[in-house]
């Protein structure tokens, strides 16, 4: 490999090779935010794939696109360095589709960069690449392709280290393995786990916190870049790998319980997710292929559902695979101590804090629904013309171990449509509710669900705020009996719980 300048010369150009990916795009930004020329090449545009937002208005930034990887070459000519992100990231491709886009491309890259003189070359591989017996992960961890897509990105590190080592002209090589990968704009491998609170809100409207499971570190994208901007920063470092990878190691089940607070959804219980269960449950799954395709058919209709609900037009998918499946068999906790000697830091060191962030730019592109009191405002409003509105007072008692209060909740109904059988429907409630002690005439806003099927069922489901501020809610039911028609329709049963889950008391005998 050459010898290098000790600082980075910023007045020549680097190149960044899909640059409009989840990843690409805050390369680019970093690298403009600190003042590097850049050369970015994709397939696409980042507006085609929903992440225009992320480098709109960036200067210091040259687009090219095109589907002919030859059309690199002359993009390198002058360039200081080359960072390496183009590559197919998924579990379902043909592996022969893997090695073309994982190692051919990045051989081919590398000896371009070689013939134009190019001093660094940045290649991003991933943390997947060391053996899964190796529960803490440093960079001399021994590596062990487990699948395809594993065996393409080792491949490709082997092959450009290989050429780097031939050839005294060769760039110097660095390259980074990153965890987990998450963020603004990620839409593949991790990104599925951000579907799964919003499909099973269908089921149930409050979903447990879970807790245990094998343990990984993540990496937010900006996190990535950083390190990125480090190794460039540091052309003596070159011919090394990196780990990078945030400060916290969560279990899967903290992982979940983190996205479900993102979306802001009320949690109930927290229940425990041993490695044992979990596999206990999988393995008739993983084994059936009839029943693996079944469930992985399921997540997607009723993802679609979701999507028309909330009128989403979302690339994101639930993704169920084999491969992904054994990624939270055992621990995989990703070391960065050796890039930290350089001088990088995680802005998210923890996925609980990087993850909020990430879902509510999600939200505000359309990749995700709100569950929160501005997505219940959004969705009213999203339709002008409600069809039907009316008053309705539901009064009753409040049950709890210090006895009984009564409990008045006045409301105002709205329906965007007329909500005719069979199909449900979702309208908006408003109003105020009154129990001594707990809530005077307080505020409340949420939604009505009207079920036709199996029986006729009404949900209510609202937030407010008790005489001390803390945030409670409340979940009832009025469900149609044919046995006692007009009482079953006067009663609401439900409960109040507060921000930790905890039932407060419960309500019943409400009449109308």
């Amino acid at each position: 490999m050459k010898e290098i300048s000790p600082t980075p010369k910023k007045s020549s150009p680097v190149l960044v090779t899909g640059a409009a990916g989840g990843l690409g795009v805050h390369v680019v930004r970093a690298l403009c935010a600190t003042g590097w020329k850049v050369r970015a090449f994709d397939r696409v545009r980042p507006e085609d794939v929903g992440r225009g937002s992320l480098v709109a208005d960036l200067t210091g930034v040259s687009w090219t696109f095109s589907d002919d990887s030859e059309a690199l070459g002359p993009l390198l000519a002058g360039c200081k360095a080359v960072v390496h992100l183009a590559g197919l990231v998924t579990l379902s491709a043909e592996e022969d589709e893997l090695m073309r886009a994982n190692l051919d491309l990045s051989r081919d890259v590398f000896e371009w960069a070689t013939a134009e003189s190019v001093e660094q070359f940045i290649h991003v591989s991933c943390a997947f690449v060391y053996q899964s017996e190796q529960g803490v992960r440093i960079e001399d961890s021994p590596t062990s392709a487990y699948n395809a897509f594993e065996r393409s990105k080792l491949a490709a590190e082997r092959t450009l280290y290989r050429l780097a080592n031939a050839d005294k002209g060769a760039p110097a090589l660095t390259v980074l393995r990153p965890g987990m990968l998450y963020g603004p704009g990620c839409k593949e491998m991790g990104a599925a786990m951000v579907t799964l609170p919003a499909i099973l809100r269908r089921v149930s409207r409050y979903l447990p916190g879970l807790s245990g499971g094998p343990r990984t570190n993540w990496c937010h994208v900006a996190d990535a870049a950083s390190a990125i901007l480090v190794c460039l920063d540091h052309p003596s470092e070159s011919a090394r790998v990196f780990n990078v990878a945030d400060d916290t190691a969560l279990s899967f089940g903290e992982a979940l319980t983190s996205i479900i607070e993102g979306y802001g959804i009320d949690l109930g219980p927290s229940l425990p997710m041993p490695s044992v269960a979990l596999w206990a449950l999988l393995i008739p799954i993983i084994d059936n292929d009839w029943a693996f395709d079944r469930t992985r058919a399921v997540l997607r209709f009723l993802w679609d559902r979701v999507q028309t609900e909330h009128k989403l037009d979302s690339p994101l998918r639930p993704r169920l695979n084999r491969n992904a499946l054994f990624y939270v068999r055992d621990d995989a906790i990703v070391v960065a101590d050796a890039l930290r000697e350089l001088g990088w830091e995680p802005a998210f060191p923890d996925f609980r804090k990087g993850i909020s962030e990430t879902i509510r730019w999600y939200q505000d592109q359309g990749w995700v629904p709100r569950f929160d009191l501005d997505g219940i405002v959004e969705r009213r409003d999203a339709d002008s013309k409600t069809r039907l509105q009316y008053r309705e007072r539901l009064r009753g008692r409040f049950h709890t171990n210090g006895g009984d209060e009564d409990f008045d909740l006045d409301l105002q109904i709205s329906w965007p449509s007329l909500p005719w059988p069979p199909v449900s429907r979702e309208g908006h409630i408003e109003g105020t509710l009154t129990i001594a002690n707990l809530a005077e005439n307080t505020p409340i806003e949420g939604t009505i669900t009207l079920r036709w099927l199996p029986s006729l069922l009404m949900e209510y489901e609202f937030g407010f705020l008790n005489v001390q501020g803390v945030a409670c809610r409340f979940q009832g039911t009025r469900q149609f009996q044919p046995h006692a028609p007009v009482n079953s329709l006067r009663e609401v049963k439900g409960t109040i719980i507060d921000r930790h889950a905890e039932v407060i008391g419960e309500v019943g005998a409400l009449s109308s």
